[in-house]
């Protein structure tokens, strides 16, 4: 890893079949995925496990971050060197960049196309090989967010899309996109140095060199701000907790903080590292009613092997 003028990178090479997503042979296209997070670890977790979970091997997958905190800085550190991103960089102080951040990021991947994102999206199932699969078809598209642009209609009476096709729109979101990265490197060559005004610079770049801008629906999600994952208060008491209403729908009501393989930002009381490893969760019952109340965590320390456990109570017994 190196520093420089407030920045460190993890390193930023990609996987050993030439980064991004393929299906094996010589012509197929690739992509570096670059993630931009400024929510917390719990929503940066998140958004790395649907990316895993979603697109297949091999990609190029690094993250930015700026202004990062501690928790997270060390988040990053350990899946870079556990081999889950293949890099990261963090910025600080007046090395912002402008807009959806593509003057920062564009060098951190290498492949056919670079895929922005944030650590506010849900995926589906294949979003970036079908994403990928429309611009092939289609070299006259030079960004395809996938979206919706907060003026997008479908139209009065016109039915939700079942094939999923990009829609021409007139401006992008750029939460998530995938562009070609080559249009991305003549940009920043023929910009200069300039600075953005209000519009999307790189938008604009596109529209005025011929290409077409892009929607495609059906494959990413949005998350409203309240629903963007957050770190829990620790300090809550039992007391402090609904009671449960009896054993109907408790199961329902219960929400997992923790799932197996997370690596979760606590301190190891044995050797003090900061970062402990989900290997089991179990259901609390209330003795008297026998109805689930809470989970019980079995972590384990990555550095010396120590054991922790850890209760997460979230209702109450009434009687």
């Amino acid at each position: 890893m190196s520093g420089g003028n407030g920045s460190n990178s993890g390193g930023s090479g990609g996987s050993p079949d030439g980064n991004g997503v393929s299906s094996g042979g010589s012509g197929v296209s690739s992509a570096g995925i670059v993630v931009f997070t400024d929510h917390g670890v719990p929503a940066l977790r998140t958004v790395l496990r649907g990316i895993r979970e979603t697109v297949e091997d091999p990609w190029d997958l690094v993250v930015f971050a700026s202004d990062a905190p501690e928790q997270v800085a060390t988040y990053l550190v350990r899946q870079y060197l556990r081999g889950r991103i293949s890099g990261f960089q963090l910025e600080s102080g007046d090395a912002h960049g402008y807009h959806c951040g593509l003057d920062r990021a564009f060098h951190l991947v290498e492949g056919d196309y670079l895929v922005r994102v944030d650590d506010t999206l849900e995926f589906q199932p294949g979003w970036l090989e079908r994403a990928i699969a429309a611009l092939d078809a289609d070299p006259a598209i030079g960004c395809l967010s996938l979206v919706a642009p907060s003026d997008y209609h479908r139209g009065r009476g016109r039915p939700r899309t079942v094939h999923i096709e990009p829609v021409p729109v007139e401006r992008l979101d750029m939460r998530c996109f995938v562009t070609r990265h080559d249009l991305v490197s003549r940009h920043e060559c023929e910009l200069m140095g300039e600075e953005g005004g209000e519009a999307c610079v790189f938008q604009k770049y596109l529209c005025d060199s011929g290409h077409t801008l892009a929607y495609l629906p059906g494959l990413v999600t949005a998350l409203e701000h309240a629903q963007v994952p957050r770190g829990q208060d620790a300090c809550a008491h039992e007391a402090d907790l609904p009671a449960h209403e009896g054993a109907s729908g408790a199961m329902q009501r219960l929400q997992q903080q923790y799932d197996l393989g997370d690596d979760v930002l606590l301190t190891c009381m044995a050797c003090g590292a900061t970062e402990l490893e989900v290997l089991a969760a179990r259901i609390r019952f209330c003795e008297a009613h026998q109805v689930a109340i809470g989970y019980w965590y079995e972590l384990r320390c990555p550095e010396c092997n120590e054991l922790h456990y850890k209760d997460d109570y979230q209702f109450s017994c009434p009687g």
